[in-house]
């Protein structure tokens, strides 16, 4: 399993146009189930310095390079869109994916 997590922060100031851009970018690249499998579409927190927003996609078997160019081109766009916006693209493997790398295997 691998998973791309996108965290974002933005201002309190404007929070309707934040959702007014997300739709917008999510419209001119949307969800890709050839590519992934959501699993926390979006989730917002506040917070004493504004807005923290999170999404968790369960990316297919040999799509992680899609997935990650689908990414970085909604998270561009939607930095042209939302002054001062913030956000950080994580790839998480489990352990069977991950021990592999150092020659190793998950326990039975």
């Amino acid at each position: 399993m691998v998973l791309i997590l996108v965290h974002t922060w933005f201002p309190h100031a404007g929070s309707a146009d934040v959702g007014k851009a997300y739709l917008e970018v999510m419209k001119k690249y949307p969800e890709d189930r050839s590519l992934s499998k959501p699993v926390l579409t979006v989730a917002v927190k506040a917070t004493k310095d504004g807005f923290k927003g999170l999404s968790i996609d369960d990316i297919k078997d040999g799509k992680i390079k899609e997935a990650m160019e689908l990414n970085y081109k909604r998270m561009l766009k939607f930095g042209d869109l939302v002054k001062d916006l913030k956000y950080e693209i994580e790839i998480y493997m489990s352990g069977t994916e991950a021990m592999p790398m150092v020659g190793l295997s998950m326990p039975e």
